[in-house]
């Protein structure tokens, strides 16, 4: 279930590939965050992307991506 949500949202990635784009990234529990390309980034690292002008990034966990 949690790579068929993955898979629908990473469509609506695709649909809004504009510079104002929406990214989901998935917590690994770790202190790790996973981005929608597969790269792994520290939470840190993903904080300072959410300050990129006209970008929106969503960071939900991965209990929660099961859902």
């Amino acid at each position: 279930m949690r790579r068929d949500l993955e898979r629908r949202l990473r469509k609506i990635e695709i649909a809004d590939a504009r510079a104002d784009g929406f990214e989901l990234w998935i917590g690994q529990g770790d202190g790790m965050v996973r981005g929608p390309s597969g790269e792994l980034l520290t939470c840190e690292e993903v904080e300072a992307r959410r300050h990129t002008p006209g970008r929106f990034l969503f960071v939900i966990s991965e209990t929660d991506a099961r859902l």
